[in-house]
């Protein structure tokens, strides 16, 4: 865990801990309000700031941000995810962590373990995908899923 005494701080820009603690929000009802949002995420930890994006005219753009005060709260919201949908005013919404857009810092996927690899041979077999990516890239592999009808496999490392 990223204790936030030792984030560094770039004009002001919290760099790291933002990362882990803004959750993008998409799908929203048109009729969602930060209250209703506030009062939803609150179950999963406290919830530092609420960012529905607006059109010029307030009408919302059915998308927003969540911030939490710490990571631990945004891995609740995403777990959640994994067990069930998010459902927020009636609608299923999309919850996802929040990459910022045109970043080419390596620390913006930081909690990003999985690597989606397609058009491989039919012979390939989960000990060679191992060795190749803990060989290659020094990865500790946990996991190796083969999606047989469409010839992809997703890897899960650490």
């Amino acid at each position: 865990m990223i204790d936030s005494k030792d984030v560094e701080h770039s004009n002001g820009v919290e760099e790291i801990d933002d990362k882990l603690r803004k959750l993008f929000v998409g799908g929203l009802s048109e009729d969602t309000t930060e209250d209703s949002s506030k009062a939803y995420f609150s179950k999963f930890g406290e919830v530092e700031n609420i960012n529905i994006l607006r059109y010029d005219d307030g009408k919302s753009r059915k998308f927003g941000f969540v911030t939490y005060v710490n990571d631990d709260a945004a891995k609740n919201c995403l777990e959640e995810k994994k067990m069930k949908s998010h459902k927020l005013d009636d609608k299923d919404i999309e919850v996802k962590r929040a990459m910022p857009r045109g970043n080419k810092d390596r620390n913006a996927s930081l909690k990003t373990h999985k690597i989606f690899v397609g058009g491989l041979d039919t012979d390939v077999d989960e000990e060679t995908i191992k060795s190749y990516f803990e060989d290659t890239f020094g990865a500790t592999v946990t996991k190796v899923d083969f999606i047989k009808k469409k010839k992809v496999l997703c890897v899960d490392t650490t």
